[in-house]
Formats: structure tokens, C-alpha cells, sequence
């Protein structure tokens, strides 16, 4: 496993619903730009706001289009370990390739109780990839709890979030499974130092762009894929100018991949945030395939 992974965005319809005809088309057209797997119901995809009943039809969604061309990966992560179980359990009878699982947040377990957390989930024998996020989580794990945690028998990689390449370096030493860069800024300084790829953001927009930003890393053409970063760099930083993910639904609106609505309390970028936005976009998409 490796390589460049989309976190997909989530499209809700006039009405805040679920708009399964755009994500299928969203999913399709990420198949078709040759990007190497995706995340649904991750936090660009808003899961904190989504139903179980919703996520899992939203998991059936991606099974169904993918149809194993790409790899499929549900969020199911919770800070209630019996719920991360039940969603991971039926993310596995779905069919999905493997799951993304969060610290447990909020309620703020010690190490030893989010090694257990993620000991009961493993048992569920679904590929999964550790999603370490101390910034939303509340929860920084050691380097040692993070090996501790990734030598579980399905436990497939780590994806490291919090934002300190000094950490995610020595975690990258120290594990035996992949580990993939959650910020697109970091992509190039993580495959840089070992690490297998990203789980983006900016991949939402540019799935082709970053496909083969990653591959060049991968392959050791380090110029070449300086380049592409280099390119791109504006567009990943506009993405996050705010909370993810209400700048990259809004890039995806004015493509006309899917609308720009969310359900609070997330909200639309600010108008001036949405010029940056759309200023990063045009240089790299081109005029033609933006909305007026």
C-alpha cells in the first residue's frame, strides 16, 4: 500500500442530503485519474456529521464503482471502541479494502487504553490504517505507542497528522508498516524520508497532478516531482487556509463536481478565502474546466 490516497469529500444535495449520483461520479473520475486509493467518511468526508445508516451506504457507494480497481477504505474510527467495532464490522461485510481509524477524541484515553481500542478493532481482521491526529484528537501518542500499536496483525500503515516532521521521521524509523503524510505540504519531505505516500486533500481537486507527484517520489525522480509540488504548492495551501473540509468543497463546487453545501456547523468559506481559492485554481485546473 502506497502512494497517493484521496480523502473524499462527502456531496450533499439542495437539501443536505446525501447526493450518492455526484459521489458516484466523484468516485468514478478519481478511478479514471489512476489515483491509488480512497478514503470515504474520513474527515474531509465529514463524518462527524453523517449517520451510520448514511456512511454505510456511502461505503456500498465505493465498493459498488470501484468494483476493485482501486482500494476502497472506510472511515469507521469513534471514540466509542463497541461503535468503531460495529461500523468496522460492517464496513467489512460491505466490502470495503480496509479502514481508517482515528485516535479515540474527546474522551481522552491514556496510551494504554487507545492500544486496547485498537486491539478490539483489529479482531474485526479488516486492514486498517491508524489515523494519528493529536490536533483534533486532543491525544499525542509516543513514537513507541504508535510502534506498539502498528505491530497489531492487521493494523496496514499509520497516517501521521500531526504536522511535526521531526515526529513523523522518527515514527517513519521506528514502524515496520507504511506510513503516509496527512498534510499535502509535508507529501514531499515524508516520501522524502521513507514514508509510502499521502492521504490528501488537494487530490480531491487534482487527482491526476498528485497520482503523479507521488509516483515520481516513489521512483526516485525527485527533481521531477519538485516540480509538480512546486506547481501545486498555492492550490495545497488555499485548501486549508480554512477548517478542512470547506475550502476543498468549495474548489469542488466550482468545477462542477459536486455542490458546495455542508451541514453544520460547517459553513462556506469566506469570500475572501474563496479568491484565494479560486486564484490557486485557475493557475493549475485552467479557465476551461471552471465554473463561470
Amino acid at each position: 500500500m502506497k502512494g497517493a490516497i484521496t480523502a473524499l469529500a462527502t456531496p450533499f444535495d439542495g437539501e443536505g442530503a446525501v447526493d450518492f449520483s455526484a459521489l458516484e461520479r466523484l468516485i468514478a473520475w478519481q478511478i479514471e485519474e489512476g489515483i491509488d486509493g480512497i478514503v470515504l467518511c474520513g474527515t474531509t468526508g465529514e463524518s462527524p456529521n453523517l449517520s451510520d445508516e448514511e456512511m454505510l451506504e456511502i461505503f456500498r457507494a465505493g465498493v459498488r464503482v470501484s468494483r476493485g480497481r482501486t482500494p476502497i477504505f472506510a472511515g469507521t474510527g469513534s471514540y466509542n471502541t463497541r461503535h468503531a467495532v460495529h461500523l468496522t464490522e460492517k464496513a467489512k461485510e460491505i466490502g470495503v479494502d480496509g479502514c481508517l481509524v482515528v485516535i479515540p477524541y474527546y474522551n481522552r484515553p491514556t496510551p494504554q487504553g487507545c492500544y486496547a481500542h485498537y486491539r478490539e478493532i483489529d479482531q474485526v481482521g479488516l486492514p486498517m490504517i491508524v489515523y494519528h491526529h493529536p490536533g483534533r484528537c486532543g491525544i499525542r501518542l509516543s513514537v513507541s505507542t504508535l510502534r506498539e500499536i502498528s505491530q497489531l496483525p492487521f493494523v496496514a500503515g499509520i497516517k501521521e497528522a500531526s504536522g511535526d516532521l521531526d515526529f513523523t521521521i522518527e515514527v517513519i524509523r521506528s514502524s515496520e508498516k507504511p506510513v503516509f503524510a496527512s498534510d499535502d505540504s509535508l507529501a514531499l519531505a515524508v516520501m522524502a524520508h521513507g514514508g509510502a505516500g499521502v492521504i490528501s486533500i488537494v487530490a480531491n481537486v487534482i487527482p491526476g497532478e498528485w497520482k503523479e507527484f507521488a509516483s515520481l517520489m516513489q521512483t526516485g525522480r525527485f527533481k521531477e516531482a519538485k516540480e509538480v509540488y512546486d506547481r501545486v504548492y498555492p492550490l495545497l495551501k488555499a485548501l486549508v487556509l480554512e477548517t478542512n473540509p470547506q475550502c476543498v468543497k468549495y474548489a469542488l463546487s466550482v468545477m462542477g463536481k459536486c455542490s458546495s453545501r455542508m451541514r453544520l456547523p460547517l459553513i462556506e468559506p469566506r469570500e475572501e478565502t474563496k479568491r484565494q481559492i479560486d486564484a490557486a485554481q485557475r493557475e493549475i485546473v485552467g479557465e476551461k474546466v471552471l465554473m463561470p
